[in-house]
C-alpha cells in the first residue's frame, strides 16, 4: 500500500502581525480621591437622571456593574411627599458618599451627583496608568495562513510582548546553562588527563 504523503507550507511576515487593542465596553468610574468605585457597561450620562437630588440611577436588571464601596448609615429624609430612606454606601479610602439605595434587597442604586470621576478627569486629572510602574503592553496577533489544495486554515495566535521577554530570558538562561554545563565537563576531562 502506497504512503501518502501532505506537505504545508507555513508563511509569516510581519504583515501578518496587527496590534490589538480591545475595545473597552467597560466604564470604570472613581472616587475624587482616585479609589476604583465602579465599573459599569455605559457611560454614567446615559444613565437616568433623578430630578430629585441629581443623582444617577442604576437599574441592576438593565445594566452590568459592579460597585466597590463600604456600608454607610442609614438615612432619613423629609421629602414633600413623606419620608425617605437612604441606605448609604461610601468609599473605601476617603469615606465620601458615593451611592445609596431605598432598599438594600432592591437592585436599583444611585450614584450621588459630583461623587465619581472617570480616569483623567476630576481634581486629580491624571490617568490611573500613571499611578502604577509599568503601562499596559501590546499584544501582537499574528495570522499564520495553511493552504493545503482546496482546503486551508487560519490559525490566530496572539503574543504578549511580556511573554516574548520571558522566553528570550529563558532561551538565555539555558545558553548559559549549557555553557556551564560543558565548562564542567571539560575541566573534569583535563583533570582526568592530568591526573592520568
Amino acid at each position: 500500500m502506497p504512503k501518502v504523503v501532505s506537505r504545508s507550507i507555513v508563511c509569516s511576515d510581519t504583515k501578518d502581525q496587527e496590534e490589538y487593542s480591545e475595545d473597552k465596553p467597560l466604564n470604570v468610574y472613581y472616587c475624587i480621591c482616585g479609589q476604583m468605585s465602579l465599573i459599569l457597561d455605559c457611560t454614567l450620562d446615559r444613565l437616568p437622571l433623578r430630578r430629585r437630588d441629581g443623582a444617577r440611577v442604576i437599574d441592576g436588571s438593565k445594566h452590568a456593574h459592579k460597585l466597590t464601596c463600604d456600608v454607610d448609615e442609614t438615612t432619613h429624609l423629609k421629602r414633600p411627599e413623606g419620608i425617605e430612606k437612604q441606605f448609604r454606601k461610601k468609599c473605601k479610602k476617603c469615606s465620601l458618599l458615593l451611592f445609596y439605595q431605598h432598599d438594600l434587597k432592591s437592585n436599583v442604586t444611585f450614584v450621588v451627583q459630583g461623587a465619581l470621576v472617570r480616569a483623567g478627569e476630576g481634581p486629580l486629572k491624571a490617568d490611573i496608568f500613571s499611578q502604577i510602574a509599568d503601562q499596559p503592553k501590546k499584544i501582537l496577533v499574528t495570522k499564520h495562513t495553511k493552504n493545503m489544495g482546496k482546503f486551508s486554515s487560519v490559525t490566530v495566535s496572539t503574543i504578549d510582548e511580556e511573554e516574548e521577554e520571558i522566553e528570550a530570558r529563558e532561551v538565555a538562561d539555558s545558553y548559559s546553562n549549557n555553557a556551564r554545563i560543558i565548562e564542567k565537563q571539560l575541566a573534569r576531562k583535563g583533570d582526568r588527563k592530568s591526573v592520568v
